[in-house]
């Protein structure tokens, strides 16, 4: 094997000294880089050691300030207080009110003999605005739930068209209700009937179909209730205001409309004679072509300055001369003047609802 050179193993001498050069040039600028970074440790860990031991300035407010602001707390929180002693007593007075008027509502006064679905009250409507808002409310949804119970009262037939009143009772009861029932089927579709019907069927809750005069009342409150609501005063003469609440209730398969009478208004005349009045349409589905209308009015007996007249004493104010009929005959009479008296108002009334669709039954002369 040859030797190597002597111009060879300097060139290995060479390289080997340019690599021990090459790698101390990067040992001294690691051990730089680390020193540097060392030192930048040590300055952080000494800022967080001197911000931790940081505590916040020592200062005290004045004790005028101190004193100023629980002064204004306390004035805060009496007022706050006096506030809710406000709200608490109005809310206490109100249901006080509603309580008192909602046991006054559902008193029942005596009745015929079989006819306590007909219980009248005599209820006033308040003053206070919550109380007379839900005074209205209450009143018209009471006799929306007992829709059915005056519809099994009247004891309607299935079908047919009715006309008819009825004074309930005998001779021996005190106080008669008169039930007043229209019926008739027209040969439309629920929806089509109503579209015929609703606007005349306002007009009567409306009072625009009678001559008295009509004072709507309240209106901005009654709308707040239910867009169909209506409350009115209908004078009848110095003595006696009708003021009836009138609303419309809808379902898929009927449509009730419905209106009845206060006793008294506590912001309108005093009532010194009045009698308790109700009166339901009903439109119901009869078929997928054929629309049933049930009318039903029910009427209690007069209130003299409120005490309830009997039905002899509301006899005796007709002038009429009975004193030698007995008091089956006298009761007998009665019937046939209230039945004669009122039987052209449904007649009327009749005519005027079978006029506004194709009723089945409806007289040819209607």
């Amino acid at each position: 094997m040859p030797q190597p050179t002597s111009e060879a193993l300097r060139r290995a001498e060479h390289q080997r000294l340019r690599n021990r050069l090459k790698q101390k040039r990067h040992r001294d600028r690691f051990t730089t880089e680390r020193k540097q970074l060392l030192a930048r440790i040590n300055d952080l860990r000494a800022v967080v050691t001197r911000l931790e031991t940081r505590k916040p300035p020592k200062t005290s407010l004045p004790w005028k300030i101190i004193a100023g602001g629980l002064a204004q707390a306390s004035v805060e929180s009496r007022l706050t207080l006096e506030l809710l002693r406000q709200r608490a007593a109005a809310l206490d007075h109100l249901a006080r009110a509603m309580s008192a008027w909602v046991a006054a509502a559902s008193t029942k006064h005596p009745l015929p003999t079989g006819s306590n679905v007909l219980a009248w009250n005599q209820v006033t409507l308040h003053a206070e605005p919550t109380t007379r808002k839900l005074g209205l409310d209450w009143f018209t949804q009471h006799m929306y739930h007992n829709t059915d119970r005056i519809l099994a009262a009247a004891a309607f037939p299935s079908e047919g068209t009715v006309r008819d009143i009825a004074v309930l009772g005998s001779a021996a009861d005190d106080l008669l209700h008169v039930l007043g029932r229209i019926q008739i089927v027209y040969d439309a579709p629920l929806w089509a009937t109503y579209a015929a019907l609703e606007s005349k069927i306002w007009r009567k809750l409306r009072g625009d179909t009678y001559p008295w005069v009509s004072q709507f009342l309240d209106e901005e409150m009654t709308q707040s209730i239910d867009a169909k609501m209506v409350y009115r005063r209908s004078p009848m003469d110095a003595d006696e205001s009708n003021y009836y609440v009138s609303r419309e209730f809808a379902s898929d398969d009927r449509i009730v409309f419905l209106t009845g009478n206060f006793n008294q208004d506590t912001l309108q005349p005093v009532n010194e004679m009045w009698r308790p009045r109700m009166f339901w349409f009903l439109l119901e589905r009869a078929g997928p072509h054929q629309t049933r209308l049930r009318w039903v009015s029910c009427t209690g007996p007069k209130i003299d300055r409120g005490v309830p007249m009997t039905w002899r004493e509301d006899m005796a104010s007709l002038d009429l001369d009975v004193s030698d009929l007995s008091d089956d005959a006298q009761f007998t009479e009665f019937q046939h003047i209230l039945e004669r008296d009122w039987m052209p108002l449904l007649t009327s009334d009749f005519a005027f609802l079978a006029n506004s669709a194709d009723a089945t039954d409806a007289p040819s002369i209607i």
